[in-house]
């Protein structure tokens, strides 16, 4: 929002950390600007100051309430967190406070540390909102790709690797998922079976498509959320 005009939309999750509550995203989404060229990003060349955010209700799940978020305090810094190298690596966080119509279910930073091995042409499901899309009320839209690129050689210089996924504007700090039934590989070789169904793996937060008539985008680690963190909040 820019001076309360919808400018546009996006996905983010919630993670938790010393039992406070983050909002994760990009940082092109918070700032309005592309991250290589700091420039604005909407037509109108407007960028947002506050962010309206849905989050489940207290009252019940599959109710949801909506909060502002201002992104500029009154001295107008920035009230997101960003990864030490600032805009080069495209995620941010924003620190939610505890609000008593808002119920956070946060995605576990663990599931990062599943020991599956993933490697190109598996398939990956990017959950998030298409062109503002949901189902259900407000429940995400699971959009499938497959791993484009190795996902431990990082692309263009920074910590990131590719998909090739039929994405679309608004999925942007899509939490990107590896869901494997039936058996994975782990790092020491192992083929494990997994008897619960599924094994799910967060490979990283989806960023767009790298060039508009190319359906490949831009998955960044998640280990630079916990750098985001620890920068922060050591």
């Amino acid at each position: 929002m820019a001076n309360s005009q919808h400018l546009g939309s996006a996905t983010g999750f919630v993670t938790t950390h010393r039992d406070r509550h983050f909002l994760v995203t990009n940082w092109h989404v918070v700032s309005g600007r592309h991250p290589d060229t700091n420039q604005a990003r909407h037509p109108s060349l407007a960028v947002p100051d506050s962010l309206n955010i849905w989050f489940h209700a207290s009252i019940g799940l599959g109710n949801w309430v909506s909060c502002n978020y201002r992104l500029y305090d009154d001295a107008g810094r920035p009230q997101w967190w960003e990864h030490p190298s600032g805009r080069a690596v495209d995620v941010v966080l924003i620190p939610l406070e505890k609000l008593d119509p808002i119920v956070y279910y946060g995605m576990p930073l663990e599931l990062a540390d599943t020991d599956m091995v993933p490697t190109p042409a598996m398939p990956v499901s990017i959950i998030g909102f298409p062109l503002g899309l949901s189902t259900g009320g407000l429940w995400p839209i699971w959009k499938t790709g497959h791993i484009a690129s190795d996902p431990d050689l990082n692309y263009d210089g920074r910590p990131a690797f590719l998909i090739d996924a039929t994405t679309r504007g608004g999925m942007s700090g899509s939490p990107v998922i590896l869901r494997l039934s039936g058996g994975y590989r782990t790092s020491n070789g192992n083929f494990m079976i997994s008897m619960s169904g599924f094994q799910d793996k967060l490979l990283g937060i989806y960023a767009g498509r790298i060039h508009e008539n190319l359906e490949v985008g831009r998955v960044w680690r998640p280990n630079l959320i916990r750098d985001i963190l620890t920068h922060h909040d050591p």
